[in-house]
């Protein structure tokens, strides 16, 4: 049996790597295959989302602030009241007499005020004649303003008098519900003891903590809405901090219901959407260490560098509607490159 070898198989034989180089290079001189999509059907505005939930403005834990025995107790847990509206009373006799007390000392001073005043007001009299001594001048205006200091004094008494009373009564700070009742009736309480625990009846706010990569499309986002129970609330951005959380090093936004508000405490979902459009990280090929995308540039593929790209993520990026970018056969693809565009099916 015979073994032919034509010359061309034999330069092949006795020189591998030639032959290789020799086909590798006529394979990328001829036209690449691909397919592509347009930059209007690929293109997407990036739709992000969080853990979040609805925390009510005010949640408020009220205290005593006298010392005082609980002789009433108006509401209970579960209840809705109005701002002002007593929840707890106290005995309030002995503060009660504490007022009487102050009236009747302010009164007291008040008498001896108005009569140094009288007196006084002769010896200015009586100096302008030469019939007074300096001495006894010096007394009666010395007496009027220390009457006139004194009485200034047993007011604040009467006022402070008067807070202690008021303090008697503990009063809704605003229109709400009571969450959860601490004392009863008959405890002892001191000033700094819990009696009772208040939400506002007003809509909550949506807290959210938004991660750093996301904080620019956050602050540019639109359609922000909070999604409990597979139900959407439309959102409007309240504030967001531009500095960084220190326990969860992430940025925490407040936003408002635009509409209908979720119940307070609820868990759900913050979204939001980017203002740009942008392509899915699918289409990014990276050329010399640069990203970006190849698009069918007539028969020769066209690299687009991007900036900001972050692996994994959609890339934003602006382009002619109708460009077309390449999918298929674009791994190996340089700019510059013959191609041929496949017809869709």
């Amino acid at each position: 049996m015979r073994l032919h070898i034509n010359s061309k198989s034999l330069t092949c034989l006795l020189s591998a790597t030639l032959c290789f180089a020799t086909t590798a290079f006529a394979a990328n001189t001829s036209a690449v295959n691909v397919k592509t999509v347009t930059y209007r059907d690929a293109a997407y505005y990036p739709e992000h989302s969080t853990a979040a939930e609805v925390i009510a403005k005010h949640n408020s834990k009220v205290s005593a602030e006298i010392s005082a025995t609980v002789v009433s107790v108006n509401h209970d847990t579960g209840d809705r009241v109005n701002q002002a509206d007593t929840i707890i009373a106290l005995d309030c006799r002995s503060y009660d007499l504490q007022l009487q007390q102050a009236q009747a000392s302010n009164d007291a001073v008040s008498a001896q005020y108005e009569n140094a005043k009288k007196l006084f007001a002769s010896a200015q009299k009586l100096q302008k004649q030469n019939n007074i001594s300096q001495e006894l001048y010096n007394q009666r205006n010395a007496d009027a303003s220390r009457l006139k200091a004194e009485l200034i004094s047993t007011k604040a008494g009467i006022e402070a008098a008067k807070i202690a009373v008021d303090r008697c009564n503990i009063k809704a700070p605003y229109d709400g519900y009571i969450s959860e009742r601490f004392i009863s009736k008959g405890e002892h309480v001191q000033p700094g003891t819990p009696v009772f625990q208040m939400i506002t009846s007003e809509q909550g706010r949506v807290d959210a903590h938004i991660n750093n990569l996301e904080y620019e499309s956050f602050l540019q986002g639109t359609d922000y809405r909070f999604v409990f129970n597979d139900v959407s609330y439309d959102l409007s951005v309240e504030s967001i901090l531009p500095v960084l959380d220190k326990d969860y090093r992430t940025h925490t936004a407040r936003l408002v219901f635009s509409g209908k508000p979720a119940p307070t405490g609820s868990h759900g979902e913050l979204k939001w959407r980017d203002s740009k459009l942008a392509l899915p990280s699918s289409l990014v090929v990276v050329r010399e260490q640069q990203a970006g995308v190849l698009i069918a540039n007539s028969n020769t593929a066209k690299f687009i560098a991007v900036d900001s790209y972050t692996e994994g993520h959609p890339v934003s990026i602006e382009l002619e509607a109708d460009s077309r970018i390449i999918t298929t056969g674009r791994h190996g693809l340089l700019d510059g490159d013959s191609i041929t565009v496949m017809p869709s099916p």
